[in-house]
């Protein structure tokens, strides 16, 4: 018996339609981006100043997830690395849903400098001291770019922001720290405390939702690098961007749809990616990501997130920020867990919606006060009650 007999079903082979799959993943970053041209333009001409051996501008990503912010910093800088190898530069970048406090931040950067530190025990100023001599001795200016930055301020205040900014008052004129951030959460800078936006005052590049034309175009791309020739409908690149233009406007979420359709033609032997899987796709991607998210909230989290449906299920009652604190009130109780303020429980409504489960506008009352108001939910509610169902929130 051969080899493929024992452990290959070749008959499904000839089913196969992928012929790249990590071209189907959001990770993979190709050599140009549709849609993002102008703020690969823009980005590249903060950088040049390194061209002339000066510091470049501080610069702050602001836009919703999925929505291109870091495929065009590593873009920029695989550019910057590969066409100007003896640039007098060197850039850290370092991923604050991982790193989540000033500590591992500035443990990061350690290892950045080629500074061996333990991952804890060290006092906060021995590291800063640490990293502060590795720097000082490097001979280059340094980039150090935060990606989801929001999540390293709402844990730890704005403190190495500042710190790092007015480290550049003490530092030789030859060496300069630029930071460039990347945030889901579009009024990031509004919210740091005045000592950190005196200080840290970047340029802003805005990146707006993808629009139907620019989402086709990223999964034109796409299928043309990941998917055999002749396997796919044009019909379904088009009915996956105008689905996904229409609810959120993200990349991400439009390429794992595309990757999901391509795994249900193959696993059902089809000859062709064609709509009915690109329906079928849709659905099975929003309900998992959700789940996933839902799964990884902490209880008071969840209690609210099920007193938002609540509200909602609840016809002419306005789900302003007050309405859902009484409500969660009430399910904590339930729970025999003392109820958060309602100022860290207006906090987790935007920390909801960064993780994409709730959208919230605002609502501006002049003398009464400003309210956060919640619009919908991501799934629908019966489904969003289901999935809290099978996590114990009834």
């Amino acid at each position: 018996m051969s080899l493929n007999e024992t452990f290959v079903d070749t008959s499904y082979i000839s089913y196969s339609i992928i012929k790249d799959k990590r071209v189907l993943r959001d990770s993979y970053i190709p050599d140009n981006l549709p849609g993002r041209e102008e703020q690969i333009f823009q980005f590249s001409r903060i950088l040049s100043d390194l061209l002339t051996d000066q510091p470049p501008s501080d610069t702050a990503f602001i836009g919703k997830p999925g929505t291109g912010k870091t495929a065009v910093v590593k873009h920029v800088i695989k550019k910057y690395r590969n066409e100007y190898p003896n640039l007098r530069a060197r850039f850290a970048y370092i991923n604050c849903s991982q790193a989540t406090t000033a500590y591992r931040v500035l443990y990061q950067l350690n290892r950045a400098m080629q500074v061996l530190v333990p991952p804890s025990g060290y006092p906060f100023d021995v590291l800063w001291d640490k990293f502060v001599d590795a720097y000082t001795s490097s001979h280059s200016r340094l980039i150090i770019i935060l990606d989801e930055v929001d999540l390293l301020v709402r844990r730890d205040g704005g403190r190495l922001l500042y710190a790092l900014t007015r480290l550049n008052y003490d530092l030789p004129k030859e060496l300069s720290i630029s930071l460039v951030v990347i945030s889901n959460t579009l009024d990031f800078l509004e919210r740091l405390g005045p000592r950190e936006r005196s200080s840290f005052e970047p340029n802003r590049l805005q990146f707006p939702p993808y629009n139907q034309p620019q989402l086709y175009q990223i999964l034109r791309q796409r299928a043309d690098l990941g998917l055999k020739v002749g396997t796919w409908e044009d019909e379904t690149l088009q009915y996956i961007a105008a689905k996904v233009s229409q609810e959120s406007g993200d990349a991400r979420r439009a390429i794992d749809v595309l990757r999901m359709a391509a795994e249900l033609t193959e696993s059902e032997r089809a000859d062709k990616l064609r709509v009915n899987y690109a329906e079928r796709a849709i659905d099975t991607v929003n309900e998992e990501e959700v789940s996933i998210t839902i799964r990884t909230l902490p209880l008071h989290h969840r209690l609210i997130l099920a007193a938002i449906i609540d509200v909602l299920e609840r016809a002419g009652v306005r789900p302003g920020t007050g309405t859902i604190y009484n409500t969660y009130k009430k399910r904590a109780s339930s729970y025999g867990v003392k109820p958060l303020t309602m100022r860290r429980v207006s906090s987790i409504l935007r920390e909801l919606e960064s993780q994409g489960l709730v959208e919230i506008r605002m609502e501006y009352g002049g003398a009464r006060g400003n309210t956060k108001i919640v619009e919908r939910t991501t799934l629908p509610i019966k489904q969003m009650r289901s999935l809290l169902a099978q996590m114990g929130i009834n």
